[in-house]
């Protein structure tokens, strides 16, 4: 939705005869024009307009060079007048009234007050200049003329030749009328008039946001603007007017149209259409999408966005916000009726109504509660007939496929930064929850309910479009319930924290371990809930010698229920208690040497536990798979989940090294692992190969001495950062995992490289002299974000992604750029080899062109560092 900004189109001197006060108009006619998709433009000279600009400047110096000349050698003080007779204001003068100073006031025998040579009015804060002033209090009429400038308390300035309106403000006229914003944004007419309260007038119109320069004596061309005979502002219709309205790329016409209309920007938010969208491609052929903002009241509205298609059904998308006093409810829906089409826009199967939802909303109940919820579906489905391939072949019945939102070039689908509920998901996945939050300064209660699509792909395809997997895997979380509280004070010198977790899974098939026997359909489905209650303490203290130590106790009693195991409706129960005592210790050392300060930390971590008892009925859900890694080397329980835990006699051992240089260079380490009494069996893997069964640790924390953590990171505090997070396998000895990266951050360039590995192979199966050969090409993956200009105005940039293991770039795009103070244009190459753009099982590729206008966005090649 195009930005709205405040307008005033009121002209007369003491209200700055001027559309709405430098950047306000200015901004105004950028956005009523860009809400509609068009542009203006006439021939006004730009040659006027600088020499008024110009003629600012020289006021400024003159009075600048007045300033500069000695007080014994300064003129007389100038004659000086105040006009009204309201109340004392804010700035001392009268409510209402304009305090005048000139070289010459004088008043004639019919009472016209008239000011001459450099005069200058100090009315409401801001600042107004001109050769001559005339006011008939007879008639109500004010007359400024010669250079007149209007110093806004913003600094933004308007110029005219000349300036009239009456005392009621009424009506008024203003010519040869520039502005001047703070941000240089300028707009200039001809003529401004004000018709009556509800009507104003520009004549002659030019806005641009760009810098106007002169060469060899002569203004140029801005890069952008735009120009309109005619601009009315009917406030009554709340609609503002254009007649002739022309835009312009370098002084090009670019578009034009007779005559057009616009809210008016003065209002927060008015209905209207919005810029379209266009594009083609093979697999929709030439699209265009319009949408309209329908403004229902002031706290609501609704942006209706037909997507018109040459080779497929159209798609019409809604998208609806509501803002209430306690929150806001954001939807987005979409439905078409069409068969399933592919890359190239081949269709499989029947019509079929397809559609989608992405809604969420957050409200706050009271300063401690709140709720919140999404609601997520795709409907996408194949249908129900037997599906065949180009060769014959069958592919199957009814299944969901994955790329409903790429088909039609849905934006910001998945993963939305504004999406309002508490929990989040990976990529391609939809997530339908609702969550109730309670949360104090000691506090906390969360209940949710939950439920996932899935629309990340499997192995099998449809031709080129691959399936989405299958939904049914991921349980249905009814409830899931977490709740902590401590007491406000400290007890003996540490923090006391009792909590309560529960949660019910519906599982319709389990894809983990096997715990239950297939039904009758295959399915492996069953339903599981688990209470877990827990308390634990934590001290934290320091000696005299500067050791900091504290002693912790965590204690915890889960009891599972499982039922639905077989189609009888087998039941099994399970229960546990754990618990975990140890100490944390450490003794941070600091020494200054010349021009660098030392930090060294050594830390260790003694924890004990009871020893791991395995039960068949365990499920593995919330801890299947975890990273080892600098977060969780001095974590109590490492394991992400409830359903396992750490057991046994460990301790956790690192340190920490900091290096500060004067020159602002600052160096970090951290080494580390875990050493253990005995193996911890429940993290290994079993592998059979051959009829042998081999056990590795995939994790890297399942044997008595874990993988190593080393983590370092360096920032030249002038742009260079750099870092790396690795672990290395303590078996072998060899890099196993990790993510290194450099970033740099200059004025002309801005790069981010990442180079991210996992060399442990998920389910290793070869065999070499009776050892299981754990590591192979597992994940390489290569990232470049990256922009620089070579001049101050032509500059390359590039997103590559490339998959090492798989030789083959993903979604990729290199560009060439040309800016200037108030436009970016962008020459792109775009490479795609994501499952949802290929084509013939071949990436995609394309050539767009960008185009940006400063105060209409940003450019899409702006990116942040992105480690």
């Amino acid at each position: 939705m195009m930005k709205r900004n405040s307008i005033k189109l009121g002209v007369g001197l003491m209200s700055l005869m001027a559309i709405g006060g430098g950047a306000s108009q200015a901004r105004a006619a950028s956005d009523a024009t860009a809400a509609a998709g068009t542009t203006t433009l006439t021939q006004l000279s730009f040659e006027m307009a600088m020499a008024q600009l110009a003629g600012a400047k020289l006021a400024e110096t003159q009075a600048a060079d007045a300033a500069a000349v000695p007080a014994d050698t300064q003129p007389a003080p100038r004659p000086t007048a105040t006009l009204g007779k309201d109340t004392v204001g804010p700035d001392g003068l009268i409510e209402g009234a304009a305090y005048i100073e000139a070289d010459q006031i004088a008043q004639t025998e019919d009472e016209l007050i008239i000011a001459y040579g450099r005069v200058e009015m100090r009315h409401k804060g801001k600042i107004i200049r001109a050769d001559t002033v005339s006011y008939n209090p007879n008639s109500g009429v004010t007359i400024a003329s010669g250079n007149t400038q209007t110093i806004n308390a913003d600094g933004s300035i308007q110029f005219a030749d000349y300036i009239s309106y009456d005392d009621e403000m009424q009506s008024g006229i203003s010519e040869n009328f520039a502005s001047l914003g703070k941000d240089e944004q300028k707009v200039f007419a001809r003529k401004v008039e004000s018709i009556d309260p509800d009507t104003n007038r520009l004549t002659d119109v030019i806005y641009t946001p760009c810098q106007l320069c002169v060469e060899k004596g002569e203004t140029q061309e801005p890069s952008w603007s735009i120009q309109a005979s005619e601009i009315t502002q009917r406030r009554d219709k709340k609609m503002v007017y254009y007649k002739n309205a022309m835009f312009k790329l370098q002084g090009v016409p670019v578009f034009y149209t007779p005559y057009m209309w616009t809210p008016d920007p003065e209002l927060e938010r008015a209905s209207g259409l919005l810029p379209p969208k266009i594009g083609a491609n093979r697999k929709r052929g030439f699209s265009y999408e319009q949408p309209y903002l329908w403004s229902i009241s002031p706290y609501q509205h609704l942006i209706i966005s037909p997507q018109l298609n040459a080779s497929v059904a159209p798609l019409l998308n809604l998208d609806y916000q509501r803002n209430f006093y306690s929150g806001v409810l954001h939807a987005r829906f979409g439905f078409t009726n069409e068969s399933y089409f592919d890359n190239e826009a081949n269709r499989i199967g029947s019509e079929d109504i397809r559609e989608y939802v992405l809604a969420d909303g957050r409200f706050k109940i009271n300063e401690d509660w709140r709720w919140s919820f999404t609601a997520e579906h795709v409907k996408d489905d194949v249908d129900e007939n037997i599906v065949i391939d180009a060769q014959g072949n069958t592919i199957g019945r009814g299944r969901s496929y994955a790329n409903f939102f790429e088909r039609y070039d849905i934006d910001d689908a998945f993963n939305r930064n504004d999406r309002y509920g508490e929990l989040t998901v990976d990529s391609r996945q939809l997530i339908n929850q609702v969550n109730v939050t309670r949360q104090t300064s000691n506090a906390y209660l969360s209940l949710n309910m939950v439920s996932f699509q899935n629309l990340q792909f499997s192995g099998d395809s449809l031709v080129d479009q691959p399936f989405a997997v299958n939904s049914e895997i991921y349980p249905t979380i009814a409830p899931m319930l977490e709740a902590s509280w401590s007491p406000r004070h400290r007890l003996l010198g540490g923090q006391l924290t009792l909590s309560l977790n529960a949660i019910g899974l519906k599982h319709k098939d389990y894809p983990g371990d096997t715990v239950a026997p297939a039904a009758a359909d295959g399915t492996s489905g069953f339903d599981t809930a688990r209470v877990s209650v827990g308390a634990s303490y934590h001290g934290d203290m320091t000696t005299r010698s500067g050791i900091k130590w504290g002693p912790f106790l965590e204690a915890r009693h889960d009891s599972y229920k499982l039922s639905n195991l077989d189609s009888s409706g087998l039941e099994g129960d399970f229960s546990r208690g754990l618990a975990t005592a140890g100490f944390n210790v450490s003794y941070p050392l600091i020494k200054r040497y010349d021009k660098v300060t030392a930090i060294v930390e050594p830390l260790a971590q003694l924890a004990i536990s009871p020893d791991f008892e395995n039960d068949p009925l365990l499920p593995r859900e919330d801890s299947q798979a975890f990273e080892f890694d600098a977060t969780n080397l001095f974590a109590i329980n490492k394991s992400p989940g409830f359903d396992v835990y750490e057991s046994g006699a460990r301790l956790n051992l690192g340190f920490k090294t900091r290096l500060v240089f004067d020159s602002g260079l600052k160096v970090e380490g951290l080494i580390g692992r875990t050493l253990r009494d005995k193996a911890e069996t429940q993290f290994l893997k079993t592998r059979t190969v051959q009829g042998v069964n081999y056990t590795y640790d995939l994790y890297g924390l399942g044997n008595k001495n874990s993988d190593w953590i080393v983590n370092t990171s360096f920032d030249t505090s002038n742009g260079l950062y750099g870092y790396s997070r690795l672990r290395i396998d303590s078996e072998e000895t060899k890099l196993s995992q990790g993510e290194v990266g450099l970033s740099v951050v200059r004025p002309n360039t801005r790069a981010t490289l990442r180079y991210v590995f996992n060399d442990l192979l998920l389910d290793p199966t070869k065999v070499e002299n009776g050892k299981l050969q754990r590591f192979g090409d597992n994940y390489r993956n290569m990232q470049l974000y990256a922009r620089h200009f070579i001049t101050p105005n032509w500059g390359v940039s590039a997103r590559l992604d490339r998959d090492l293991v798989r030789e083959e770039w993903r979604r990729s795009t290199v560009s060439v750029i040309y800016r200037n103070d108030c436009i970016w244009y962008e020459l792109i190459y775009q490479r795609n080899d994501t499952r949802a753009y290929q084509l013939r099982g071949k990436p995609s590729s394309a050539i767009l062109f960008r185009l940006n206008l400063s105060t209409f966005g940003s450019s899409g090649a702006e990116f942040n560092d992105v480690r």
